[in-house]
């Protein structure tokens, strides 16, 4: 990671959308994310407001319907993988095998994304940037599309942005030390707006992952405010809020903030985990995307994963953008790859993509190369698609097989398909060869173990 040059933030710009954000916390009708406690500033002092951030009319979560620079390909009849951060400094041959097997990435400065963009124009890149967090120094992101650092040391000097417990005291993650932040503060939100913008722009970036995003993740992360434990997002009404609860603040705040980046053309996509959170009842149905991170895991109680995989699979059918990513113990890890990837069969729309990988984003798993061709079955909610005790969705060139239960479950086809074997799989190699092949055994009924998955091709 590379020092960022602070006075690269100072520009007029920011002065201009921060000026209004230094002398009290502000309480928003439309503000959310962060409690906004009445003394939080450096002067008390409290505002009422009705917005935060212009809006422009565009279509409140337009996904692909937002005119971005470069298009999201469509899913709807391929394994689209939009993998995590690629490394830097890859070889020709690396470079070659990224753009022909990936459709994108995210983390890239321009010194990496540049070269793999002269290869293909329209590989997407997405800008990495914390929701509702303040990326405190050991927090990095890439600020200018060249340099890794962060904006604290400017951001510091205005107390009102930073969310305030009861005591007057800062609220910081206690997974890595980054601070909450005041949602309902308009020199904020005015500043997060005009900061992303330039960032994006400054990358030549195609999109916002907004890392850290859920309000479900309060109970987890934060130690020192009574009013964000358990189920407090949900449940607790906040005075300072106007009597609002988190999650209705957060709804409140991310409307507005998606609309005007998407009438720029940016989709906003924040990070909402695995949708596992029963007592969420957050509307993520806001934004351009969601980035689901932890999807569909082997170790999900069946009405978790019913749950999750409902809400995933409402998103996509929409036509948004949805980014599954969960992660592997080892490359060597069939039944779990196996499970992520029909999984993602099962809920794929237009503009759906998967990632899973075990050592790090740059690898490749064979079956991620199959034709099951465009879907011939969907879905309003999963239990459209049971058969035979397991969760069945059928393409023009084959079928997926899930079961979430804990008993193995057997399925009789109806003709002879044969089962998909991957071999071999993962890192790819400086020579930028394809790691890993598909056999495939015939069959027409298949035991699909408990917590397993199958896939099959006519």
């Amino acid at each position: 990671m590379r020092h960022f040059l602070w006075a690269s933030l100072f520009a007029p710009a920011f002065i201009a959308a921060c000026s209004n954000g230094s002398s009290g916390s502000s309480t928003s009708t439309t503000g959310s994310g962060a409690s906004a406690t009445t003394g939080a500033g450096a002067s008390g002092a409290t505002t009422t407001t009705t917005t935060g951030t212009s809006t422009t009319g565009a279509t409140t979560g337009a996904g692909g319907g937002i005119a971005t620079k470069r298009p999201y390909p469509d899913s709807s009849t391929s394994i689209s993988i939009l993998a995590d951060q690629l490394p830097s400094g890859m070889t020709s041959g690396q470079q070659q095998f990224a753009v022909a097997h990936y459709v994108g990435t995210q983390k890239l400065t321009l010194a990496d994304s540049q070269p793999l963009r002269a290869l293909k124009p329209d590989f997407l890149v997405l800008h990495y940037h914390l929701a509702i967090w303040q990326s405190a120094p050991s927090v990095t992101f890439i600020t200018d599309g060249m340099n890794w650092g962060n904006d604290y040391p400017m951001v510091d000097m205005h107390e009102s942005w930073f969310w305030h417990n009861t005591s007057n005291q800062r609220v910081a993650s206690t997974a890595d030390g980054k601070l909450l932040v005041n949602l309902g503060d308009m020199g904020f939100r005015a500043y997060w707006e005009s900061s992303l913008e330039q960032q994006v722009a400054a990358g030549d970036y195609d999109g916002i992952f907004f890392d850290s995003a859920s309000p479900a993740l309060l109970q987890g992360e934060t130690n020192n405010d009574a009013r964000l434990a358990g189920t407090g997002a949900k449940d607790t009404p906040i005075a300072e809020l106007g009597g609002k609860t988190y999650i209705q603040e957060w709804e409140d705040w991310i409307k507005p903030l998606n609309d005007s980046l998407a009438a720029k053309g940016i989709p906003l996509i924040p990070n909402v985990s695995a949708f596992t959170t029963t007592w969420d009842n957050t509307n993520y149905d806001l934004t351009a995307g969601i980035f689901c991170e932890g999807f569909a895991d082997t170790s999900f109680a069946t009405a978790d994963w019913k749950a999750s995989t409902n809400q995933i699979l409402k998103i996509a059918d929409e036509g948004k953008i949805v980014i599954l990513q969960n992660y592997l113990g080892a490359t060597s890890d069939l039944a779990k790859r196996r499970y992520y990837l029909a999984n993602y069969l099962l809920v794929k729309g237009k503009k759906t993509y998967l990632d899973y990988f075990a050592q790090g984003p740059f690898e490749w798993y064979p079956e991620w190369g199959i034709d099951l061709g465009a879907a011939s079955k969907t879905a309003t909610t999963v239990d459209d698609l049971l058969d035979q005790g397991v969760y069945r969705r059928d393409f023009a060139k084959g079928t997926v097989l899930v079961n979430p239960g804990g008993t193995a479950a057997t399925v009789t086809l109806g003709a002879s398909m044969k089962r998909v074997e991957p071999n071999g799989g993962g890192s790819v190699d400086a020579a930028g060869d394809t790691p890993g092949t598909v056999g495939t055994t015939a069959m027409t009924s298949i035991m699909v173990p408990a917590n397993g998955a199958e896939i099959l091709l006519f």
